[in-house]
C-alpha cells in the first residue's frame, strides 16, 4: 500500500446520506488539479484527520465510466475551446460497484458557476440517450439530442473527502478511449475541489505548496487525445506535462484547419465494451 493508500484508511468513515446533505453542491464552483500522490498524503495527515471519506459497504475507492455525447462538429468541445460564457456536457455516469447509472446534464455559466442535474439511466446503455434521456437533454441543453452519440468514455478510481462544505473527489488510474484509441493518465490525483464559492480548506493547502488549479476537463482531455484533429490549445500544456508522448503524437497529427466541419464522432469506431 502507498502512504496516500494507509492515510485515507486511517480517516473517519461519512455515509453518502451524510455528504450529500452536508455537501451536495449541485451547485458548486469546480477547481481542479494535479497532484502529486504523496504530496496528497501529507495534505491529509497534516489536517489532522479533520477530512473524512466517502465510505459504502467497507469501501473507499469506487470504479467510475463515464461516456461522453456530443455532436458531428463536436460543439461541446468546441465551447470549451472557446472559453463560452455558458457551455454544457451530457454524458452517462456508472458507478461500476453497484451498477447504478445516471445520465447527466452538466451546465458552466453564472461567475463560473457548474450546475448538474441528472436522472437515472439504464444501465444496460450507457452509449445510448433514449427517449426520456432525449427528452432530459433537450430541455436543459440548446441542443437536439437526435444529433448528439458517443464519443469518448473515460474510467478510473474515485476517492470522495468530505471537510465542512467542500467535498474534494480524488481520481485515479484515468482510462481515456475513442475512435479506437486509448490513453492512460498520469500516476499524478486529478483532484476536483467543489464548493458553494470561495476557495476551501484542500484549495489553501495545494496553493500552499504552490500547486494551482487547470482549466481542464476529463471528456476535453480524453477528446483532444483520442481526436487529434480537434484544436487543443488551452490544454496542449497540461496534456503535454501529463500526458508526454501521447500529447506529442495528438499535436502532430492535428488538423492544420481544425475548424473544419468534422463528422469524426459519427464516422469513427468507437467501442463502448
Amino acid at each position: 500500500m502507498s502512504a496516500l493508500d494507509d492515510v485515507v484508511g486511517d480517516l473517519e468513515p461519512v455515509s453518502l446520506g451524510e455528504l450529500d446533505a452536508r455537501a451536495g453542491l449541485m451547485t458548486r464552483v469546480d477547481r481542479k488539479y494535479f497532484v502529486p500522490r504523496a504530496a496528497l498524503a501529507e495534505i491529509l495527515a497534516e489536517a489532522g484527520g479533520r477530512y473524512r471519506v466517502l465510505e459504502i459497504g467497507n469501501q473507499r475507492a469506487f470504479r467510475y465510466r463515464s461516456v461522453y455525447f456530443d455532436s458531428p462538429r463536436f460543439g461541446f468541445y468546441r465551447d470549451h475551446v472557446q472559453r463560452r460564457r455558458q457551455r454544457y456536457k451530457v454524458r452517462t455516469r456508472t458507478y461500476c460497484d453497484s451498477g447504478d447509472c445516471l445520465l447527466e446534464v452538466k451546465s458552466k455559466g453564472y461567475r463560473g458557476r457548474t450546475v448538474k442535474e441528472r436522472i437515472e439511466h439504464d444501465p444496460r446503455l450507457p452509449a445510448e440517450l433514449g427517449g426520456a434521456g432525449a427528452e432530459f437533454v433537450e430541455r436543459l441543453a440548446p441542443v437536439r439530442a437526435a444529433g448528439l452519440s458517443p464519443v469518448v468514455e473515460t474510467v478510473y478510481r474515485r476517492t470522495t473527502l468530505h471537510l465542512d462544505d467542500q467535498r474534494v473527489t480524488c481520481d485515479l488510474d484515468l482510462v481515456c478511449r475513442g475512435a479506437g484509441r486509448e490513453f492512460h493518465g498520469p500516476d499524478d490525483v486529478l483532484v476536483e475541489t467543489k464548493t458553494p464559492g470561495a476557495a476551501g480548506a484542500m484549495d489553501r493547502a495545494l496553493l500552499r505548496r504552490s500547486i494551482r488549479p487547470h482549466s481542464v476537463s476529463k471528456y476535453c482531455v480524453a477528446a483532444a487525445l483520442c481526436y487529434p484533429e480537434l484544436p487543443h490549445n488551452p490544454w496542449h500544456r497540461t496534456l503535454r506535462r501529463y500526458f508526454g508522448r501521447a500529447a506529442d503524437e495528438a499535436a502532430a497529427r492535428q488538423d492544420p484547419s481544425p475548424w473544419r466541419s468534422s463528422s469524426a464522432a459519427s464516422t469513427a469506431r468507437w467501442n463502448v465494451g
